[in-house]
């Protein structure tokens, strides 16, 4: 150790001593010599070089008896190159900061504001070199990978980089890839990327690479044709034969049985890439001479033709979509299709009246695009009520017993609107009788659905529905074929 001391000491105390006698010497008898202007220019020159002198010793003994013995010690492997480059940093803004206070007089003060000043402004100005930095410190004291070793850097995009470190500096890592290439690497994407280093713990990495075959091959001979494409694919461009290359039955899947093809490479000599495109060549060769092809994504394909799109514009489609309607669901075909050409389409406007409370009705009414609004008028006030969306149908009262119309009835939207009128059921019912006695049945259960029954047994319901049905169906007959009733039961 003291020899290693002497030999980094010599040449900066052999430099101090010989500034600092020229210091003495040039402030005895400079004055009789040259000029004062001379002399103090010559005199501040020789005591910055004593300061760097000094600089220069303080180093040398930084970098031998903390970075090389302690942090060594401490490490058990070499200090980071990049953290002894930047002590070096250090010390000489150090020493420039002393021989500003020392030589030329200046306040420390205004040294450290000048220099926090100027800091902020390059930290701003070289933001991503600071970020590469402080990358390179933390790969310095991690020391996920060093010189020599065989990495693979892939990020969450999925993007890949396979090559061998040659230098990491305070900026970049320096890789030589698989392709031949020299690659410089910002150390920020390094240390935002996930790190696969193939030659820890040792030289020989393992791979695997994953087959799927039918399930109609069995394990055995599967196992025995990829492991012989293994052996046949070791070699200089291949894995290496010891350890030995296996296969191994993993599970399966809706393809077929997944086997794995673990191998081992030394990545210094052969890329992982050559040798994957190795072993798929010999797999497939072996496979081919087998009668063999890897599996492959199955499904069930079911052909039928297309939707058409449906319109009530159409009458073909009208019966249809009548058949959706709830007051129309127990309709025969027969008599969908006579009334699918007895109604009527109106085309309203939004905030158009559709139904005014009080006003006399012979017309049912289908929303079939659009929104309507229904509400009540209560002395000067009008109630809202409910929104009635596409598929509703109202004024079956109006249509069946010539009820005045119930509440007032507009749209909210631009809406479209079926209509089918007393005198097209009237015509209808003479080919169709049993047209008014479904739509009655319908509309009676639709209005008990409206009242509280939930206390009523199930036959206490069927005979309130019948005599409701009952009812209604005196109301229809008295309407269509006798006198109009002058109010509701």
């Amino acid at each position: 150790m003291g020899k290693k001391i002497f030999q980094a000491a010599f040449l900066p105390v052999l430099a101090i001593a010989f500034f600092s006698t020229c210091l003495f010497v040039e402030s005895l008898w400079g004055g009789l010599v040259f000029p004062a202007w001379f002399q103090n220019g010559l005199l501040s020159f020789l005591e910055v070089l004593n300061w760097f002198a000094g600089g220069w010793l303080f180093n040398r003994m930084l970098s031998l008896l903390f970075w090389n013995t302690l942090v060594k010690k401490i490490l058990h492997h070499d200090p980071p190159v990049l953290l002894v480059q930047l002590s070096g940093i250090f010390v000489l803004i150090l020493t420039l900061s002393l021989v500003a206070h020392f030589v030329f007089h200046e306040p420390l003060t205004t040294l450290i504001a000048a220099a926090g000043g100027l800091g902020f402004v390059l930290g701003f100005a070289v933001q991503g070199l600071i970020l590469d930095l402080f990358s390179g410190l933390a790969i310095q004291m991690d020391r996920p990978f060093k010189v020599g070793d065989f990495i693979n850097c892939h990020n969450r995009f999925g993007d890949t980089m396979i090559g061998r470190v040659e230098e990491t500096t305070w900026r970049t890592t320096r890789l030589w890839t698989t392709d031949r290439n020299l690659v410089i690497v910002p150390n920020s994407y390094i240390t935002t990327t996930i790190v696969t280093n193939f030659s820890m713990p040792e030289v020989n990495a393992r791979f695997d690479l994953d087959y799927t075959l039918d399930f109609s091959v069995p394990s055995e001979r599967a196992i025995a044709i990829f492991n012989a494409a293994l052996l046949d694919s070791v070699g200089s461009k291949g894995p290496l034969a010891n350890p030995r290359p296996k296969t191994i039955l993993t599970g399966v899947n809706s393809d077929g049985a997944v086997y794995k093809l673990r191998y081992y490479l030394d990545p210094t000599s052969v890329s992982p890439s050559k040798a994957r495109n190795t072993i798929n060549a010999k797999v497939m060769h072996h496979l081919t001479y087998a009668g063999i092809t890897p599996s492959y994504d199955r499904q069930d394909i079911f052909y039928e033709k297309m939707p058409s799109q449906k319109s009530w514009r159409n009458k073909d489609d009208r019966m249809h979509l009548l058949s959706n309607i709830e007051l129309f669901h127990d309709f025969s075909d027969e008599l969908l299709e006579s009334l699918s050409n007895s109604f009527k389409l109106k085309s309203l406007k939004s905030n158009e009246f559709l139904i005014k409370q009080g006003d006399d009705g012979e017309s049912l009414f289908v929303l079939v695009e659009g929104l309507l609004d229904v509400s009540i008028q209560m002395g000067e006030e009008e109630k809202h009520l409910t929104l009635l969306a596409p598929g509703s149908f109202l004024g079956e009262m109006a249509l069946l017993t010539g009820e005045k119309r119930s509440a007032n009835v507009k749209t909210s939207i631009d809406s479209l609107i079926v209509e089918l009128t007393k005198d097209s059921i009237m015509s209808l019912a003479t080919t169709n009788p049993e047209i008014l006695e479904k739509m009655t049945s319908a509309v009676a259960k639709r209005r008990l659905k409206n009242k509280e029954m939930e206390s009523l047994s199930d036959d206490d319901k069927n005979d309130a529905i019948q005599q409701e049905e009952e009812n209604l169906m005196a109301r229809v007959t008295n309407f269509f074929f006798g006198s109009k009733p002058d109010k509701a039961i």
